[in-house]
């Protein structure tokens, strides 16, 4: 129907006001997507793409993640559009750990450029197996005039595991260049928040940390790893959780290395009632308090459809 996004309103979020920034913001987000399909379109015809794009498009990302170091990214793409915005994620992510990892400018243009573009070899053989796509993109890549030979071998290795196990070369350790071993760790984390397949269950961004987690022994590089998970969302901004499974709350702020600890909007309790007055608290300053876990999507909907009948009762009274 040519609908790529669409804002889902609730009114319990409505009233919280709530109001933050993803690290790259929606209309620059939705521009670069576009890019990278006309990008990859034209590699998928055996045209040569457009090089330039992707060079503003990473010049876009270095800009935003230098404004904003929160790691911050909803995955609300159709299936159409998946490896367009996997790309434009993982490119996000790299450039927070390369922030991290003090590098420059140049090395971060490097980095950024290849991971936009590590995907790119499932587009040019429909039919080929999964473990062909790195030296199928590797291939292409490696003919474009201003495109370095470092961020190609990005779309080479980035399946490279730190143990040796991975393809298509099955290197090891510091033998992955450190460029790939930054977008494994970028790549492995948006695969597991988001999927383009239906039916097919992403997890949730705590889950999601604990994975990355218990992968650094062996598939990733623990190092990049751990500098990832410093900033790793574990309850983003607008998650609905339940406090030491007595509060409701909504998680209205994160700070970096004290994402156990974000500041939380208490709504209710789990008795079902609704506080007349909502109030943050900052979990910084509540060492004794606990999130029991995050609120399901099912959860969500019935306590937003038991605020919606608490509302009206009261406005009729």
């Amino acid at each position: 129907m040519g609908i790529h996004n669409l804002a889902i309103s609730n009114p319990i979020l409505e009233r919280a006001g709530l109001i933050y920034e993803e690290t790259l913001p929606e209309d620059k987000k939705t521009e670069a997507i576009k890019t990278l399909k006309r990008a990859f379109d034209d590699a998928g015809e055996g045209k040569v793409l457009d090089i330039d794009s992707i060079s503003m498009t990473a010049r876009m990302i270095l800009e935003s993640v230098r404004l904003n170091q929160i790691i911050r990214l909803d995955n609300d793409l159709v299936a159409e559009d998946y490896v367009y915005g996997h790309c434009l994620n993982v490119a996000a992510l790299t450039a927070v750990i390369g922030h991290d990892m003090d590098y420059n400018i140049v090395r971060m243009r490097g980095l950024i450029m290849g991971a936009l573009l590590h995907d790119i070899g499932k587009v040019l053989d429909d039919s080929a197996k999964e473990e062909e796509h790195p030296s199928r993109g590797f291939a292409y890549v490696r003919k474009i005039r201003k495109y370095s030979t470092l961020s190609a071998h990005v779309v080479y290795a980035h399946h490279e595991k730190y143990d040796g196990t991975g393809f298509p070369r099955g290197i090891a350790g510091d033998k992955i260049h450190e460029y790939a071993r930054i977008t494994a760790v970028a790549d492995v984390y948006d695969r597991l928040v988001s999927s383009p397949e239906p039916g097919k269950e992403c997890l949730l961004p705590h889950q999601a940390y604990e994975a990355v987690m218990a992968l650094s022994s062996s598939y990733l590089d623990k190092r990049i790893a751990d500098l990832f998970l410093m900033k790793a969302p574990l309850y983003p901004v607008g998650s609905f959780v339940v406090l030491d499974r007595q509060y409701i709350g909504i998680v209205t702020d994160v700070r970096p290395k004290m994402q156990a600890r974000p500041t939380v909007l208490l709504i209710g309790d789990m008795k079902g009632k609704f506080f007349e007055e909502w109030f943050e608290m900052k979990m910084t300053d509540n060492l004794t308090t606990f999130i029991s876990h995050i609120m399901s999507e099912e959860e969500v909907i019935a306590l937003t459809e038991r605020y919606k009948k608490s509302a009206v009762r009261k406005n009729r009274r």
